[in-house]
């Protein structure tokens, strides 16, 4: 089993995926009358499949929001008032929709939404369709509506193979591999026998219900929090009120600024782009009730800070930042620990992602569950298993390649640091 393909299925193969039945009749499962729905079943439906340049987002953000309230899965990178910010300012790659809709008379119904991009990952594979992404969103659940999901990602899939002009793999990122959207995308693609591939398998911290901070790590929060004290007085505050989240927010970002993203120029007040996202994305979202901004203060100062977002019952660590005047009392671990707490006592999240990376020493330590991520790779056309493999390897190499990067860079920064 290698690194680039982990998973690898056909309909041919055995398995419970072998065997999938056509697709079952649409179940509608709006909230009109018995009789309404009967009306409605009668009438004949067409779906189709469009493709729009990015800005057309803007006119889909009430579909959009709507979807998201009927998504197999939830998704709060995928929300319009995050991604709609997000779209023009964080990316220079030309970046087009994929919308699926059904269409009745005057009737039409958003099922399906992604943006992607045409890229080649390397020159030995070709072009592949490329769900979008970028590293301000750390989830790339699409979202698909939960009414017939089976069919609308057999209808996704046929309708992607038909035009002769698109890239036959299709490769979607950082997707939740124990989540339902990547099971019925596996369901989908065995029924239409088309070939997948798992590549940047990887576990990150997480939140679950019962999964509460050990009795030790409590002792130690409290430890460093005496520590803390030494500075002024400590309080612990969570911001939700629209008000509250633009103030908190306002502290990220000057506390960002003031600790090595700042020095190494990457924090997001740094960048005037990246800054109106995160205010326009993060405010808009509080306007919603779906951000919160957790605070440890000592003193007058700001010691810490950890933005959450939320959509349908998940909750997602976004971004955090501290005073590293503090650092002896590591106010980054009493923050994270501290809003565990509370998002653990919330009785609605049933999922916090950290967000972190996989082997963070703080966030594997005190959020003790754990999610799995991963890029599914997708032959668009049967017979593909071979090209499906040859793309994941050669995504897996490129993404060695630019952590190979990353730390070479890194360690020059230090040298020049200690020059």
């Amino acid at each position: 089993m290698t690194d680039a393909s982990t998973l690898l299925r056909h309909a041919g193969f055995h398995g419970p995926l072998a065997n999938v039945d056509e697709p079952r009749r649409p179940t509608l499962v709006a909230s009109p009358s018995i009789d309404a729905h009967e009306v409605l079943q009668r009438l004949p439906v067409r779906r189709s499949y469009r493709f729009y340049d990015a800005h057309a987002a803007l006119e889909l953000v009430d579909e959009l929001q709507f979807l998201m309230t009927r998504a197999v899965e939830p998704n709060v990178f995928f929300e319009p008032r995050f991604l709609v910010p997000a779209m023009p300012r964080l990316d220079e790659r030309k970046v087009r929709l994929l919308v699926a809709r059904d269409e009745s008379g005057d009737r039409s119904r958003l099922r399906f939404f992604m943006p992607f991009t045409v890229e080649r990952p390397s020159r030995s594979v070709g072009s592949i369709l490329r769900a979008w992404s970028h590293p301000f969103g750390p989830v790339g659940t699409l979202p698909l509506d939960g009414d017939d999901p089976l069919r609308t990602a057999r209808d996704l899939l046929t309708s992607l193979r038909e035009p002769s002009d698109l890239p036959s793999t299709l490769v979607l990122p950082d997707m939740r591999l124990g989540g339902p959207l990547v099971a019925i995308l596996c369901e989908a693609v065995a029924a239409e026998g088309l070939s997948i591939a798992v590549c940047d398998r990887r576990t990150r911290a997480a939140l679950r219900p019962g999964t509460p901070l050990p009795a030790r790590h409590r002792r130690e929060r409290d430890r460093l929090l005496r520590r803390l004290g030494r500075h002024g007085p400590v309080r612990f505050e969570e911001a939700r009120k629209p008000d509250d989240v633009r103030e908190g927010l306002e502290e990220f970002l000057a506390l960002e600024a003031s600790g090595w993203k700042g020095r190494r120029r990457t924090a997001l007040a740094q960048d005037r782009y990246r800054a109106a996202f995160a205010r326009e994305a993060v405010n808009g979202l509080a306007e919603r009730g779906q951000a919160r901004v957790f605070t440890l203060w000592a003193g007058e100062d700001a010691a810490a800070s950890l933005v959450v977002l939320e959509s349908g019952g998940e909750a997602a660590a976004w971004k955090t930042a501290y005073d590293e005047r503090f650092a002896a009392s590591a106010p980054g671990a009493i923050v994270l620990s501290l809003a565990a707490d509370r998002l653990l006592a919330d009785p609605t999240i049933q999922l916090a992602d950290s967000c972190a990376v996989p082997d963070h020493p703080v966030a594997n330590r005190l959020w003790r569950s754990r999610t799995e991520v991963g890029t599914l790779v997708i032959g668009l056309r049967p017979g593909q298993e071979r090209a499906t493999t040859e793309c994941a390897q050669a995504l897996t190499d490129l993404r060695r390649r630019l952590h190979r990067r990353y730390r070479w860079l890194r360690r020059l920064r230090q040298a020049l640091r200690l020059d």
